[in-house]
């Protein structure tokens, strides 16, 4: 997800801030995707081992890392290939939404947005805006086909089975949430523009996911 303002500066930067507030985003998404995947503080409270919380919580940290990065690192990619500059802001009410819903078992999160400083044109704007969860999608898929191919190995596979498969997964999910034709995320943007690439790029989520559930890759 991404919102426009200002005017544009030369060149595109990571700021100090932006990096912390990096930091704090990939801190509260991961611990409300452990959270979550392990079915809410009800589910803590039944006395879950600490290998099963450790490998949850390894497994979100590294969803998080590729899918909320690359989301953000992609948005900033294309802006300055259209020369405007970029910055991730946190929105810290939206991190503790995402804490507190997954400590019922459902996760809602809105972790934050590229800021984007710069003149763009509406087919840039879509471009801009499918750049992120278009990622998401893709990273999805190549995870999913790792997934199916460790479900079908030893024992000794299941844990990389389990954090492969949980970086597709959190990548759907965000790739999904962000393709929501409402403002200010992604897909309303891309709805706007081009109606006929928000369908496409849905009906690949749909399929990306459908797959995932067939093989029971994403029922974990």
């Amino acid at each position: 997800m991404y919102w426009q303002s200002g005017a544009a500066p030369q060149r595109m930067r990571f700021s100090s801030n932006e990096i912390t507030q990096i930091l704090v985003a990939v801190a509260a998404l991961t611990l409300a995707f452990t959270i979550s995947q392990l079915g809410g503080f009800y589910a803590l409270q039944g006395g879950l081992g600490l290998a099963e919380v450790g490998l949850v919580a390894v497994a979100s940290l590294i969803a998080v890392l590729t899918a909320f990065l690359f989301h953000e690192l992609a948005h900033k990619a294309v802006a300055q290939r259209y020369g405007c500059f970029a910055e991730f802001r946190a929105f810290p009410m939206g991190l503790l939404l995402g804490i507190l819903t997954a400590a019922i078992g459902f996760l809602f999160a809105a972790p934050g947005a590229v800021m984007i400083s710069g003149p763009v044109s509406p087919r840039q704007n879509a471009r801009i805006s499918a750049a992120g969860p278009g990622t998401n999608f893709a990273l999805a898929g190549v995870f999913l086909g790792l997934a199916v191919a460790l479900s079908n190995g030893p024992p000794s596979w299941y844990v990389p089975f389990r954090i492969v498969a949980s970086v597709g997964f959190v990548n759907l999910f965000l790739g999904g949430f962000n393709m929501v034709p409402f403002p200010p995320l992604d897909g309303s943007k891309i709805f706007a523009y081009n109606k006929p690439m928000w369908v496409a790029m849905v009906a690949i989520l749909i399929v990306i996911g459908y797959v995932g559930w067939s093989f029971g890759v994403f029922a974990i």
